[in-house]
């Protein structure tokens, strides 16, 4: 009769794998989280600027405090926090620069990712 001792270090090497495999998606979890809402709100505030541009529709901006408070909500649907002095707004006769900073934090066990994410959006009206 044979004797099979590699059973043992097959199932350690698979419990092993396993745990790799969990904790590689759990952080994968936590950064996908953040750079899909990157991705997001820099469409969004690019939307908003061509919104600005145009003046048009449902959406008009009479001010640059409108501009700070629709990317904000925007910000709030995917649980971004980001303040109104992270946000700039310049106007220039036809063309509008919104310039919005992210900073935040991704929190690990024993470890902490800060990280900081600039967009900027500059749209001109086109005839």
């Amino acid at each position: 009769m044979e004797n099979h001792s590699l059973s043992g270090k097959i199932n350690v090497g698979c419990l092993f794998l396993i745990l790799l495999l969990i904790a590689g998606g759990y952080v994968g979890f936590k950064f996908g989280r953040v750079y899909g809402a990157k991705y997001i709100l820099n469409r969004k505030i690019f939307e908003i600027a061509g919104d600005v541009v145009k003046e048009t529709g449902a959406r008009t901006f009479p001010n640059e405090r409108a501009i700070a408070d629709a990317i904000i909500k925007e910000a709030e649907k995917l649980s971004v926090d980001i303040s109104y002095d992270n946000i700039r707004i310049k106007r220039e006769g036809e063309s509008v620069t919104i310039n919005v900073i992210w900073e935040g934090d991704v929190v690990l066990p024993k470890y902490t990712h800060h990280f900081i994410f600039e967009f900027e959006a500059k749209r001109k009206l086109a005839y």
